[in-house]
């Protein structure tokens, strides 16, 4: 639901709204009165997201997930005054990149209150630690790198190093699993190397299904052209169009190792 990222910048605007006395009485109104403890506020917030992390399915008060709900509370009291949170912008004073991990994980702020964007199974944080973990599986070092660029890009809002290092990803991840399939060299050959990986036995595009078709109208071959409408630039973009780029992409090139992984591993 939400990233480690997520949920450490959210503790430390706990710390930041509360003293001493009153994280104590959040403690306890939680039931998290062991969990809450330390010599310091930092200590006692961190071992709280220590706890959140490891048990992301606890119940709540009033719903049936703890950290969801403990989100709500801390981002409702937080955008409701101006010390924390700056209206004109977005922007959380002291966490710049708060909103935008909160948009990675699934969710917007509309008039203080946490709101999801879609209601699916879709989880970010998960997909992308199984994303990782292939990748790392796969030794596809320079294809995770470009990836976590992408990522750290978004999260800083600079949305044309995003899209470029997404577009770079999928790129290096086609020609690299197009290399270990084959056997042969694709180094500057993208193209020919997503026509391999539809030509390969078992395929990694299935052309049944309208994902390779020769003519670029199946699914892989537009997916490619949404990533680069710009030709070779990256093209100037937007945080409404940069966040669809990296679900896209995410969703896309994980069902694409996942079908590498089974076969060709």
């Amino acid at each position: 639901m939400f990233s480690n990222a997520t949920i450490v910048d959210l503790m430390n605007l706990l710390k930041d709204m509360n003293t001493n006395t009153t994280l104590e009485a959040f403690s306890l109104r939680y039931g998290l009165d062991e969990i809450l403890v330390g010599n310091s506020k930092d200590k006692k917030v961190m071992n709280l997201a220590r706890y959140l992390i490891d048990n992301p399915k606890t119940p709540g008060l009033l719903s049936d997930n703890l950290l969801l709900e403990i989100a709500e509370k801390i981002i409702s009291e937080a955008t409701s005054g101006y010390f924390y949170y700056e209206e004109e912008t977005n922007e959380f004073r002291n966490y710049p990149e708060l909103r935008r991990l909160l948009l990675k994980d699934g969710f917007v702020i509309e008039e203080s209150k946490l709101i999801r964007t879609f209601e699916t199974d879709i989880d970010f944080q998960t997909n992308e630690t199984l994303l990782e973990r292939l990748l790392n599986k796969h030794n596809l070092t320079t294809a995770k790198g470009h990836y976590n660029q992408a990522s750290n890009a978004f999260n800083r809002g600079d949305w044309a190093a995003c899209n470029a290092q997404l577009r770079t990803y999928v790129e290096e991840l086609m020609i690299k699993l197009a290399e270990k399939i084959t056997g042969k060299d694709f180094k500057d050959k993208s193209y020919q190397a997503k026509i391999a990986l539809s030509k390969a036995n078992p395929p990694i595009f299935y052309r049944e299904l309208n994902e390779w078709k020769d003519n670029r109208t199946g699914y892989f071959e537009t997916f490619w052209d949404r990533l680069s409408p710009h030709g070779s630039h990256p093209g100037l973009s937007d945080e409404d169009d940069s966040i669809f780029r990296l679900h896209l992409v995410q969703i896309s090139t994980l069902e694409i190792l996942k079908r590498f992984d089974k076969h060709y591993r």
